[in-house]
């Protein structure tokens, strides 16, 4: 690989082996000597690059030492505050479970006593109706007996008409029979006259 750097000496030799005058071959390497002398060589390169590596890893490292100290105070601040709040809402937790707790007692003795008065007012009322129950019943089987004993009475005396009525037809029966046997024979009689 050729050097990184103009090596003014080999470039003299060279131009005075191409035929030019020695004055002319040096005042040729000074002057692009100084036209390169501002330009980036591969050793500058990585001189150079060293240098910024070695800044970048020092400014790195006081970066993420930065970071993690500051990290570290943040994470132990919340894990501060964490606890705080998990110590505060374990209380107020433990509060409301006893107040719920003191009113779900509560509640379920007067629902207790709520349902004994009503077992109670369930009771005198059955109580009440099966009374007045069995005094209707005994009332409507009163009813029914004078109604059957009316109806017996009643169907007695339809039959008693009935056959009344019967007896009654039987007798016009007869007697329209009678006169119209009466009649034709008299109808009979003045043809024959």
């Amino acid at each position: 690989m050729p050097s990184a750097e103009f090596d003014t000496l080999a470039t003299t030799r060279d131009l005075r082996a191409a035929g030019i005058e020695a004055a002319h071959a040096e005042a040729i390497v000074n002057a692009a000597s100084r036209a390169t002398d501002g330009l980036l060589t591969e050793s500058r390169f990585e001189a150079a690059m060293a240098g910024q590596t070695a800044y970048l890893d020092k400014r790195l490292a006081e970066q993420t030492a930065y970071l993690e100290k500051s990290l570290a105070e943040q994470r132990a601040s919340l894990e501060t505050g964490l606890a705080e709040q998990r110590a505060y809402l374990e209380k107020r937790l433990g509060e409301q479970t006893a107040y719920l707790e003191k009113s779900l007692g509560e509640q379920t003795v007067a629902l207790a006593e709520q349902r004994a008065s009503l077992e109670t007012g369930l009771a005198e009322q059955r109580a009440s109706l099966e009374k007045s129950l069995g005094a209707q019943t005994a009332a409507l089987a009163e009813q029914r007996a004078y109604m059957e004993k009316s109806l017996g009475e009643q169907t007695a005396a339809i039959a008693e008409q009935k056959s009344e009525i019967y007896r009654y037809l039987w007798l016009h029966g007869s007697m329209i029979i009678l006169v119209l046997s009466s009649l034709y024979a008299l109808v009979e009689s003045w043809l024959r006259t």
